[in-house]
Order: structure tokens, then C-alpha cells, then sequence
């Protein structure tokens, strides 16, 4: 059964997403194991990011391996975001190409 989850943190701004990414980026694999999509953006105020996971142990193992560190070296804290998450019946994505990726 895949995962989706929602991370929204109201405070973060793109400075530190981009602090996040960087170190998530050197402690393993992009997308991470597990994970079949990340997509991130920022909110008004703030930033989200929406993942799809196989497993609940595989999100559950990036939390703790690499995102909580990231979190920590940016200077913020995964206790200020909110969580949505809920099993994924249908995952559907048209022609991705065209969307910008991150140097």
C-alpha cells in the first residue's frame, strides 16, 4: 500500500528548503529509497512538500535517517509542521518534462 504524504511548514522559506534539499542530497539517494514522487513548492507563507512512499517503514526511515537531520543543520524543527497523510488508491502524472528541476 503506498503513502502520500503532506509536510507543510509555515515558516520555512525557500532559503532553507533549499538548505534541506542540499543536505538531503548528500546523505543518500535522490529520490530517496522508497520513494516513488517528491514534489515541493513554496506556500504563501511557507513551503510544502507532497511525497508518495511504498511503505510506511520507508518514510518512516528517511524521517529519521535524513530528514530530521536536514531539518536540524537548516535550523528548523519537523515539530513545526503539519502532517497530512492517507493511503494512495491511484497515482496519475501526465508528461513531467517540462517541469523545472533543481540545479
Amino acid at each position: 500500500m503506498a503513502i502520500c504524504l503532506a509536510v507543510d511548514h509555515p515558516d520555512e522559506t525557500q532559503e532553507q528548503a533549499q538548505q534541506v534539499i542540499a543536505h538531503v542530497r548528500t546523505t543518500g539517494p535522490i529520490p530517496p529509497d522508497g520513494a516513488r514522487l517528491v514534489l515541493g513548492g513554496s506556500l504563501e507563507p511557507g513551503w510544502r512538500v507532497i511525497t508518495v512512499w511504498d511503505s510506511q517503514e520507508a518514510l518512516d526511515r528517511f524521517f529519521e535517517e535524513r530528514l530530521t537531520p536536514a531539518y536540524e543543520q537548516a535550523g528548523l524543527s519537523l515539530d513545526d509542521v503539519t502532517l497530512t497523510q492517507f493511503e494512495v488508491f491511484a497515482m496519475v502524472a501526465g508528461d513531467l518534462t517540462g517541469v523545472p528541476q533543481p540545479a
